[in-house]
């Protein structure tokens, strides 16, 4: 509710390709509207064309509606997958370090959705911090650039020290 009442879900501010994925999918049928069989009918001779290819379906279907900025770090976190979980001859070892890299991605996804919450609340309550000279320096996307290398790299490093 913080979340709407601060930013709203209609005007684009906060978006939610997700869920206005799924909206667009259930609101014929709830509506009584005719809904789009020819569209969905060919999403699903799309999903077995490309299952036929060993592509999963459902990646393929978030790939292509996801914005960029959300898709590149999906991408970065395969790499990161595919690296640790390749490196060992053992297969339960590569097993354990994926499984550790899984749990850490999703300490930070959590991390960051809670701060993303705090911040809405901190606006909500009009507490707020005026950022924009910062952004408009080119030293801050320098300094984005190196913590995400930061992080990837101790994501590698702290996936790679999980044993079986």
């Amino acid at each position: 509710m913080i979340l709407n009442k601060t930013y709203g879900f209609t005007d684009g501010t906060l978006s939610a390709p997700q869920a206005n994925a799924m909206a667009a999918v259930i609101e014929p049928l709830m509506s009584g509207n005719g809904a789009p069989w020819l569209l969905y009918g060919i999403g699903a001779l799309i999903a077995l064309v490309l299952n036929a290819f060993g592509v999963s379906a459902l990646a393929f279907a978030l790939g292509m509606f996801i914005p960029l900025e959300l898709n590149l770090p999906l991408l970065v976190g395969g790499a990161i997958n595919w690296f640790v979980t390749t490196r060992s001859k053992d297969p339960q070892v590569n097993t354990v370090r994926g499984e550790r890299g899984t749990l850490l991605a999703s300490g930070f996804i959590a991390g960051g959705a809670l701060m993303g919450v705090l911040s809405a609340a901190l606006k909500w309550q009009n507490v707020s911090f005026d950022y924009s000279a910062w952004w408009q320096n080119p030293s801050s996307e320098l300094l984005s650039l190196g913590m995400y290398c930061i992080i990837i790299i101790y994501m590698v490093r702290a996936s790679m020290r999980a044993r079986a």
